[in-house]
């Protein structure tokens, strides 16, 4: 299967996400694995995180495989707060 590496930037915002938003439609429409690269966001705000959080429950319903192996801790921590990194399937030592 395809994997599709998805570069997320400095900064996931609900002002920069339909970009985002329309990549992920077409990963899911075409059944690609996705490996992220959240390495360098040092800013994510909640709709982001949302709509990551969707994608990756949709994700299972398409045979998709998500990698988060390239997430900065900043990623990671909101996430937690959130309760969403542990259901998105992110693992990490922070």
């Amino acid at each position: 299967m395809a994997v599709e590496v998805i570069e997320c930037g400095d900064a996931l915002e609900v002002a920069n996400v339909n970009a985002l938003h329309s990549q992920l439609l077409t990963v899911l429409s075409e059944q690609k694995h996705v490996a992220f690269n959240c390495s360098q966001i040092e800013r994510v705000d909640t709709a982001a995180l949302q709509m990551l959080y969707a994608f990756s429950k949709a994700s299972s319903d398409y045979g998709c495989v998500i990698n988060w192996d390239e997430a900065s801790d900043v990623f990671i921590h909101n996430a937690r707060l959130l309760g969403l990194a542990s259901a998105m399937g992110m693992q990490a030592s922070t």
